[in-house]
């Protein structure tokens, strides 16, 4: 009981920061600056213009222009961007099926390629407790291909942090663990929208001895009162390489959630 009384305590202080939730309200955006990319020719002379849409949109000119995203297609609802990286794509939830876009590109066109996405148990608000995109990563060229980048401890190490676009928003991660996951569904191995089930899942991810894992010191302190997000990468059956990644900057001061608490 004494430490449940804390953890409430703690998060009130954490809180108390922001009236509306999860912390920093000040953030880099962790866009680089480079130059505009456009389609104008070189032969012309004239200035590259920034183009917009799924052929051309990317975050490295630190804006997502969603109103053209979602003429485009309406289920786009983020962007991802993790430097060092080729992952700078759309994050897509279908309201038909959770796994409409394993097998429809961002476009919602068939494909094989598939597209990053979220499942409707996940809010597209980012204020669950874990937040799970899914992409492929199993060949070269896969969205999630670079996610195994992180298994390199030096790399892992220089690259912390990556970064989600909303229309209203723009949210950093910091990095703090990659390894191999069993292959169950991560978003329904416990019940996030409670303090038991997300303090379980913790204690899980914490307790894991995969060889090969990084893990960033100085996270030691999670609590169900942070707000996670995981990239899953679909490995193979059996396992998936996820990189894992806690928030510590919300640009507009939205990230908030009600947690459950049980009686002891």
């Amino acid at each position: 009981m004494e430490r449940k009384t804390t953890l409430v305590l703690i998060a009130m202080a954490w809180l108390s920061v922001v009236f509306t939730g999860c912390g920093n309200q000040e953030t880099e955006n962790g866009a680089s600056e480079t130059e505009s990319i456009g389609n104008a020719s070189e032969e012309s002379g004239e200035v590259p213009l920034p183009q917009t849409g799924l052929l051309y949109e990317t975050a490295e000119d630190g804006h997502i222009d969603f109103e053209a995203l979602k003429a485009e297609n309406p289920d786009i609802f983020a962007w991802l961007y993790v430097p060092g990286t080729d992952i700078d794509y759309p994050v897509l939830q279908s309201p038909v099926s959770d796994d409409f876009y394993k097998t429809h590109t961002a476009d919602g066109k068939e494909g094989a390629d598939g597209a990053l996405y979220t499942e409707m148990p996940n809010m597209m608000n980012m204020c669950d407790f874990n937040t799970v995109i899914h992409g492929r990563d199993d060949e070269e060229g896969s969205l999630f291909g670079d996610l195994h980048l992180f298994e390199n401890p030096d790399f892992f190490t220089e690259h912390e942090k990556f970064y989600l676009y909303l229309p209203d928003n723009v949210l950093t991660y910091e990095i703090f663990a990659a390894y191999y996951d069993e292959g169950s569904d991560i978003l329904r191995r416990f019940d996030y929208t409670t303090y038991e089930g997300c303090d379980s899942y913790l204690k899980q991810l914490y307790g894991l001895r995969e060889m090969g894992k990084n893990q960033r010191e100085g996270w030691d302190d999670l609590t169900p009162y942070h707000f996670l997000v995981t990239l899953d990468g679909s490995t193979a059956e059996d396992k998936q390489y996820v990189v894992c990644g806690a928030l510590i900057g919300d640009a507009a001061g939205n990230i908030n959630r009600v947690i459950l608490e049980w009686d002891e």
